[in-house]
């Protein structure tokens, strides 16, 4: 699920990563140790809150150690990364520090000697534990459905699953927001908040930054994270969606106008090498097969970078994307509007504001059938 342990990754949204060098004199030092003898670990970075936009750090393992070393202004949330796919996220802090890597547990928090990893993390997971629990549980449930009906879930019952997610992501938030209370300085809720931020605004945001201390928001990051919180609130359920710079295949710019003229339109954000966007434009097909012609519009917003262009122009034809397509380069317009993570949905009203975001295809469905009969 998204939004538990620390910073936990989605398995069904992708986000897209750059690799950039320290330049900086080094403040940090990770010495660690890995069960292999070979291959690299990549320390990776949320660039946009760092001053010199560091995105990734990497180092060869020799006798099954490595050392990584470089510069942050104040305590960072980090990735590390092995070759194998294993992933995990941590507090990373100025000095140094030991790191212990299990690659065999995949996203197991690897033991980390630092302050916070030593003494907050343990009190953070006693505070989430019922958090923690529910979400172990709804992962055995989903994947004992899969199993149940061949990988192929009914839209009824992924419909009630989506309720679920979403009911669990907003108990999420409330326990972050009373961590955040009790926690003012808390690194590992910062970073946590930080890491939520990709996935788009929600209105108990203001509550949980205005949270945490004058010290973690008077920050580099904490600066950072609150122009986003401000641009975040464009995008929220009740405000015009905003026109964006990007173009169809005929040079023609998006207009809105566009939303004028129908009941209601879903805008999706995505790009080429998203499966899962790809996995959801079957739904999408079926939908607007069923509703384009009585008032229901997809927007189609690729923020494919150009090098991939054709990429983009292939995944339309193969997948015989009908509805209109336009190309936001290299996701200029989304980043600046604090669009993260992909696919990202907006679903708009005749009047061009939003009136709900990030709605699954099967909600999508229940909605379409008792607005257009």
């Amino acid at each position: 699920m998204k939004k538990y342990f620390i910073f936990s990754l989605s398995l069904f949204l992708s986000i897209a990563g750059l690799t950039a060098q320290n330049k900086q004199p080094s403040n940090f030092r990770i010495d660690g140790t890995i069960k292999t003898d070979s291959g690299k670990v990549s320390l990776l970075f949320y660039s946009d809150y760092l001053p010199n936009k560091t995105k990734e750090l990497v180092a060869q393992i020799k006798d099954k150690k490595f050392s990584i070393s470089g510069y942050i202004p104040e305590a960072q949330g980090v990735s590390l990364h092995f070759d194998n796919g294993y992933t995990s996220d941590f507090i990373l802090e100025k000095g140094v520090q030991t790191v212990s890597v299990n690659i065999d547990s995949f996203r197991t928090v690897p033991k980390v000697n630092n302050k916070t990893m030593l003494e907050e993390y343990p009190k953070r997971n006693l505070f989430y534990q019922k958090i923690i629990a529910k979400d172990k549980l709804f992962d055995q449930k989903y994947d004992s459905l899969l199993k149940q009906h061949n990988y192929q879930i009914p839209k009824e019952v992924s419909y009630i699953m989506n309720k679920e997610i979403k009911a669990m992501y907003r108990e999420n938030d409330s326990t972050l927001l009373a961590y955040a209370k009790m926690n003012p300085d808390s690194k590992i809720a910062f970073w946590n908040f930080i890491r939520l931020m990709d996935w788009g605004y929600e209105p108990i945001f203001d509550s949980i930054y205005s949270s945490f201390s004058n010290t973690l928001r008077g920050g580099y990051a904490g600066k950072v994270l609150g122009e986003r919180l401000k641009i975040g609130k464009l995008l929220s359920v009740g405000q015009p969606f905003p026109i964006i710079n990007c173009q169809n295949k005929n040079n023609e710019k998006l207009s809105s106008s566009l939303f004028l003229r129908n009941k209601y339109t879903l805008v999706d954000f995505w790009y080429s090498g998203c499966n899962p966007c790809r996995r959801q434009f079957p739904n999408m097909l079926d939908l607007y097969k069923q509703y384009g012609n009585n008032g229901f519009e997809i927007v189609g917003i690729s923020v494919d970078k150009i090098a991939n262009k054709p990429d983009w122009e292939r995944v339309i034809a193969e997948n015989k994307l009908v509805w209109k397509q336009y190309w936001d380069k290299n996701g200029t317009e989304a980043h600046r509007l604090s669009i993260f993570v992909s696919p990202t949905n907006f679903l708009i009203d005749n009047t061009g504001k939003i009136i709900s975001k990030n709605i699954s295809m099967e909600e999508l469905e229940e909605f379409l059938k008792g607005k257009l009969k």
